[in-house]
């Protein structure tokens, strides 16, 4: 039951009891107030016989009768108005007591009724309470389910994460590794490349180096006098089309006509047949600037 319903039957069986109690109190005044108007009988018998014997001597028996009988009848009437008068307050006090014991009964009725409805309320309560308890230990269920649910998803997604990132660190690795090959690969190519072409840059410039010293022996005149262990180096510039440029002795003979010689004889073989620009660069570069050895022509090879 709610506490206003409480409220209300609290409220009626308080008003029932405050009604009981004004009805006793308006019906006791009533018999006082009854018992205040009844005219006081202010001579009783025993006065009455002491009057009645000082006047025997002044008034005559029959008087004395008359005066007796009129007396009896006095208190046969006080007997029937105090009959009456209690009767009335018999009837006063049964006519309470009725209304006592009905404003009882209802006072019980409704205590027995408010009893009821108590035992009702707290049996509605305890269901309410016993149905509460029922949906939160159902919400807990269901709190713990979810959270469980919850759980496994981010333990999932965490998972599946991880996963993912290994399969990238993966991918990176493998890329990683790819990479390395890739670069060990185009370095063992560019290593192969220069090998190649160092192999065949020096295979230009001892071809070069060949033709110039056979086309300078076919230009340079060697004096008898010269001694065959004679030789000098010298320091060629050339152009990139074999012109000579400069030619300078750097490790002479020991003998300036002999180093003269060479010079001559170099200048005379102007140009030099060059490498292909297109085809060899690097040994087009390295022949601009070269040093040669000269010996005399029957020195031992």
């Amino acid at each position: 039951m709610s506490d206003r319903r409480k409220a209300g039957a609290k409220n009626r069986t308080m008003a029932y009891i405050a009604a009981g109690v004004a009805h006793l109190l308006l019906i006791g005044a009533m018999l006082f107030n009854f018992t205040s108007n009844e005219p006081v009988e202010k001579v009783d018998a025993f006065d009455a016989e002491k009057i009645d014997t000082v006047k025997a001597s002044l008034i005559d028996e029959s008087q004395i009768k008359d005066q007796q009988e009129k007396l009896k009848k006095a208190d046969r009437e006080r007997e029937r108005k105090k009959r009456e008068k209690k009767k009335r307050e018999q009837d006063e006090l049964d006519k309470i007591k009725q209304q006592t014991d009905q404003e009882k009964k209802k006072i019980a009725d409704l205590k027995a009724q408010q009893k009821l409805e108590k035992e009702k309320a707290e049996q509605q309560r305890k269901a309410i309470a016993l149905k509460k308890k029922k949906e939160e230990e159902q919400r807990k269920k269901d709190a713990a389910a979810a959270k469980k649910k919850e759980t496994a998803e981010k333990k999932r997604v965490a998972d599946l994460k991880k996963q993912l990132e290994q399969e990238e660190e993966d991918i990176r690795e493998r890329q990683r590794i790819n990479k390395l090959l890739a670069e060990e690969e185009a370095d063992r190519q560019r290593q192969e490349a220069d090998r190649r072409a160092k192999e065949r840059t020096t295979t230009v410039v001892s071809k070069f180096f060949s033709g110039i010293k056979s086309k300078i022996e076919q230009k340079r005149t060697v004096d008898p006098a010269f001694e065959t262990w004679r030789k000098s180096v010298v320091d060629i510039k050339l152009s990139p089309s074999g012109e000579v440029i400069s030619v300078r002795t750097i490790e002479s003979s020991g003998l300036v006509q002999y180093d003269q010689s060479v010079e001559s004889a170099i200048y005379a073989a102007s140009p030099f047949e060059m490498p292909d620009q297109a085809q060899d660069a690097n040994a087009v570069s390295r022949l601009q600037n070269i040093e040669l050895e000269v010996k005399h022509p029957s020195a031992r090879r």
